[in-house]
């Protein structure tokens, strides 16, 4: 009997050496741990996917940022472009202008296109100076490709022009090369007429059309349009001649006044 105790004892003393060696190996950690070893490894393996999502998600927030500051950036670079070819074709039409004035004797000033007719019989347009500009009835306009029309109406600070394409219009021309003379009216489209021009003369396509000056109201030597179209007609006594004007009235922006 007493020799199974003392072999209990040794073996109670050895385990107990067996158990703090273990526990010095292992940092004297709680034996709840070898419990929670499993779970520490999920919540390990949790987390860390947890944290790569987590930085996933964040590097796309901050390129969709940079994606979205990058577009800002363009669409500024893209209006800044636009604003600087329009100020460049600006430039190029104010040069015109400013061709005109040394090229006129009669200039009298150059003015804004600010509004169109709203009258679907009329072919008008406004402009920003008047009276007080010097502007006058009856006066001419043009710009740097031909005559537009004339003042048919100034107040104090802005006018109404009447537009070459209008049905009311009409001016004296004399074509270039055969020195035909005629009136050219509107017809209310792109194109004028040429009229009173007999069956006799010999009218050219492409021919062009200068203001005669012999109506006394426009200056002579001021380029209308080209001919392009001709018919003579079996009966009467004047051909038809259509004209297209140089100066396309629907994207005029600014134009210049001169006198007789």
């Amino acid at each position: 009997m007493p020799k199974k105790r003392l072999l209990l004892f040794f073996s109670l003393i050895i385990v107990s050496f067996i158990l703090m060696t273990y526990q010095i190996n292992r940092g004297f950690s709680n034996p709840l741990h070898l419990i929670n070893y499993p779970v520490n490894i999920a919540n390990d393996a949790v987390n860390s996917v947890c944290s790569k999502i987590k930085g996933a998600l964040k590097k796309i927030q901050l390129r969709d940022e940079e994606n979205r500051r990058l577009k800002l950036e363009l669409d500024n670079l893209l209006m800044e472009q636009h604003k600087y070819k329009e100020a460049i074709l600006e430039n190029a039409r104010l040069g015109e202008l400013l061709a005109l004035k040394e090229k006129e004797k009669k200039y009298v000033t150059a003015a804004r296109v600010i509004s169109r007719g709203n009258d679907q019989w009329t072919n008008t347009l406004v402009i920003n100076k008047g009276l007080h500009d010097g502007v006058e009835k009856d006066m001419t306009v043009i710009t740097g490709k031909g005559l537009v029309g004339k003042v048919f109406s100034a107040l104090n600070s802005y006018s109404y022009v009447l537009l070459l394409n209008d049905v009311n219009f009409s001016a004296a021309i004399r074509l270039q090369e055969s020195r035909t003379e005629g009136i050219i009216s509107g017809t209310g489209s792109k194109t004028c007429m040429l009229k009173y021009v007999s069956h006799e003369y010999e009218v050219k396509e492409n021919e062009m059309a200068l203001t005669s000056g012999l109506d006394s109201l426009f200056p002579p030597g001021i380029p209308v349009g080209a001919v392009t179209g001709t018919a003579k007609k079996s009966a009467g006594l004047f051909q038809n001649i259509e004209v297209t004007p140089f100066q396309d009235s629907t994207k005029l922006e600014e134009v210049v006044i001169v006198g007789r």
